[in-house]
């Protein structure tokens, strides 16, 4: 093949693909994007606690006893309420608890133990807080090995698809009836505890 013959080659070949060279990457589809995970933080933690308020003497909903699975061990399968992460029964009873003897240095509020557990069916952030709803007072939530976890008088859990258990603490003011707000990603429960 002659000179001519290989420059006729290879413009037929350079028209045949473009001129432009590599061709450019198509736009990024934004419905498989991952979301930030502290904006996802951050959305929860701009959630405002919605629990109703009761009247004097109301008396305190019951939430729910659920059977989980699975779990990490057999106390964490009863709990309160529906969502992802839930006060166990074992600590929660059906939600109707004495109010404890004891009192937290650090808080100055009473301290009850309660553990939440986690199964397999939610991963992402929750946020959980407590409110007295039948009267003024303080609640606070504590885990028990990570400070870290605290946010305000709340806790932030970082739930995977792996069942887990978080020992930790609930500190009151006194009795009343008091609601845990749990929320995640496209929920938000509340679990009710009356604490006698």
């Amino acid at each position: 093949m002659n000179r001519a013959s290989l420059l006729i080659a290879a413009l037929t070949v350079t028209l045949a693909t473009g001129c432009t060279g590599t061709p450019p990457a198509p736009a990024p589809d934004p419905s498989s994007a991952t979301p930030d995970p502290s904006a996802v933080v951050d959305s929860l933690l701009a959630r405002p606690l919605t629990a109703p308020t009761l009247a004097a003497g109301e008396p305190c909903p019951t939430s729910p006893t659920v059977e989980h699975s699975p779990v990490v061990q057999p106390a964490d399968a009863r709990g309160l309420g529906n969502a992802p992460i839930y006060p166990i029964a074992f600590y929660a009873g059906t939600g109707a608890v004495p109010l404890p003897t004891e009192t937290d240095a650090t808080e100055g509020l009473y301290w009850l133990k309660v553990v939440w557990a986690s199964s397999d069916d939610y991963e992402g952030p929750v946020l959980v807080r407590i409110v007295r709803v039948d009267g003024p007072g303080r609640a606070v939530i504590r885990l028990s090995y990570s400070k870290a976890a605290s946010r305000g008088d709340g806790v932030l859990f970082d739930v995977t698809r792996t069942p887990s258990d978080w020992p930790s603490g609930t500190y009151v003011s006194g009795p009343g009836c008091y609601a845990y707000q749990i929320d995640g990603v496209g929920f938000t429960e509340h679990v009710y505890l009356t604490i006698r």
